[in-house]
């Protein structure tokens, strides 16, 4: 013990409060066949976990097929929000955001905490998807998708939406460009583990949550996806021609690398040109923003220091960029190559009661193409 004496101790850590920002919780909604499943919410943690709860293979091998897929890539357990529809509910109906039976659902029942969701279709028998290659309520949830994830960022619930391309008409010649949509919410996965027009969305989903937001679903050096088999359609994807041009259209496809074994995704495109044409920068950003609302929520019905013009003081300016500023780098530094906030100090308070935050994050870069130039010399 020694003499009496008096030891200083400084904590550290306790300046920034612990903000809940998961990368990767998802949801995934789609047709089962048992009445007691339809419409009911569960959360499920692995594959045995499922099973157990009615989606067996014998039971639900749709339903089954995109669990199997998505904890067979995630690699261990992962929580996952489970909604089974009946085969009446389409694609589209998932996605409408005044359908109170759909997706919707499901995300109020998650509360805050899908990030991901995914929604497929068994069609029922007779079903008529239309003369194109991809069915045509592809084309429609596409459109509702939109609505669907602004109403959820109005809630501070943002999310990205992986939609199933299914293939209506194999041999028909692709109409639809997604990127046409000007939806960056959602993308349309192209291929799967099935040669029955199908796609395996579940499959994108456990590569997504699988890695940090600002992981590239494509990423080569992560490994190939969890497929022994890939079609596109009715067509093996190493046979057909048309994957690039595919992709470039605005679909999440299914392809090989030269040199490598197994299956890759391509470039993860979503339904856009805009900066959120990527889904690796869509989830940046909404990781970012959960972040910033967690944040700026104890600034509500604060009182606030103003200068004589009825303008924010700097001071409060300034403390009000920092905050914002050190969460998002502690949270999300490796994640991001910077983030900028900006205050303007002319925002006049006391007139109009409210505050405007501007925060820019800057991505990180990708290379998707990569040239190598070769050539022969004398010497």
């Amino acid at each position: 013990m020694g003499v009496p004496k008096i030891t200083l101790l400084y904590a550290n850590g306790n300046l920034l409060r612990d903000i809940a920002a998961v990368d990767g919780i998802a949801g995934i909604v789609g047709t089962v066949a048992t009445v007691g499943l339809q419409g009911v919410t569960k959360i499920v943690y692995n594959l045995d976990d499922a099973i157990a709860q009615g989606y067996s293979l014998a039971a639900e091998p749709t339903m089954y097929r995109h669990l199997q897929e998505f904890y067979a890539d995630a690699g261990g357990n992962q929580k996952l929000y489970v909604m089974g529809v009946p085969d009446t509910m389409t694609l589209a109906q998932m996605v409408d955001d005044t359908n109170v039976n759909g997706a919707k659902k499901l995300t109020q029942f998650a509360g805050n905490e899908i990030r991901l969701l995914a929604v497929f279709r068994k069609p029922p028998g007779g079903y008529n998807g239309g003369a194109n290659f991809i069915d045509s309520d592809v084309t429609t949830a596409l459109t509702n998708s939109k609505v669907f994830a602004q109403s959820r960022l109005a809630e501070l619930k943002p999310l990205r939406i992986l939609i199933e391309g299914r293939v209506q008409n194999p041999a028909a010649a692709n109409t639809l460009t997604p990127t046409g949509s000007a939806n960056g919410f959602a993308g349309v996965v192209l291929g799967g583990s099935l040669n029955d027009g199908s796609a395996s969305v579940g499959l994108a989903l456990g590569r997504a949550v699988k890695y940090g937001a600002h992981i590239k679903l494509g990423k080569v050096a992560n490994g190939p996806l969890s497929l022994a088999t890939a079609f596109i359609g009715t067509t093996a994807v190493k046979d057909r021609l048309d994957i690039s041009t595919l992709n470039d259209a605005g679909f999440i496809t299914l392809m090989q690398h030269p040199q490598k074994a197994g299956f890759y995704f391509a470039i993860d495109r979503m339904a856009s040109t805009d900066d959120y044409r990527l889904l690796a920068y869509g989830r940046v950003l909404d990781k970012a923003a959960i972040i910033a609302a967690a944040v700026y929520v104890d600034q509500l019905e604060s009182e606030v220091e103003v200068d004589d013009k009825g303008s924010i003081a700097t001071n409060v300016i300034i403390d009000l960029e920092k905050q914002i500023e050190q969460q998002i780098n502690v949270a999300m530094g490796a994640q991001i190559s910077a983030v900028e906030v900006d205050i303007a100090a002319n925002q006049n308070i006391i007139s109009t009661g409210k505050l405007t935050v501007k925060i820019r994050v800057r991505p990180l870069g990708y290379s998707s193409f990569i040239d190598v130039e070769l050539g022969l010399v004398a010497s």
